[in-house]
C-alpha cells in the first residue's frame, strides 16, 4: 500500500489522501449533497494541485447520496474515476443505480485492494 500523504477530517467526511487517490469515509446518516461535492473538489484540487486522481468511496457507514451530484463532475478534468467499496448488499445496489449518472469511469468493489488496483490502472 502506498503511503498516506494527508488526512483531513470534516464534519461529515474523513478523507485519506494517497498518491493519485483519495479514500473517503462518509459518516453515518449523512445526506451527501452538491455542497459536499464542491467542498471535496476544492480540497482535492488543493491537495493534488490540479494533478489527476481517483476518488474511492469506502461505504462502510449508512448514508444517502443525491444522484444529481454526479452532474457536477462533468467538467472536472483531474478526476479520472470513482470507485465504490462496500460489502453491504444495499450499498452496492444503490451504487449500481448511481453509476448511470457518472460522467467519469465508475466501478463497484467489495474489497478496498480491488478498488486500489483498479484506480492504479486509470492513473
Amino acid at each position: 500500500m502506498t503511503e498516506r500523504i494527508k488526512i483531513i477530517e470534516l464534519s461529515d467526511i474523513i478523507l485519506n489522501f494517497y498518491k493519485g487517490m483519495v479514500i473517503s469515509e462518509v459518516k453515518d446518516d449523512v445526506v451527501f449533497e452538491i455542497e459536499h461535492v464542491e467542498q471535496l473538489l476544492k480540497i482535492c484540487n488543493e491537495v493534488y494541485e490540479g494533478a489527476e486522481y481517483v476518488y474511492i468511496s469506502d461505504r462502510k457507514n449508512n448514508y444517502n447520496v443525491n444522484p444529481t451530484i454526479y452532474f457536477e463532475l462533468k467538467d472536472v478534468k483531474s478526476l479520472l474515476g470513482i470507485a465504490i467499496v462496500s460489502q453491504r448488499y444495499e450499498a452496492l445496489k444503490i451504487a449500481n443505480f448511481e453509476k448511470q449518472f457518472s460522467p467519469v469511469p465508475f466501478d463497484i468493489f467489495s474489497h478496498m485492494d480491488e478498488a486500489r488496483a483498479w484506480a492504479k490502472t486509470l492513473l
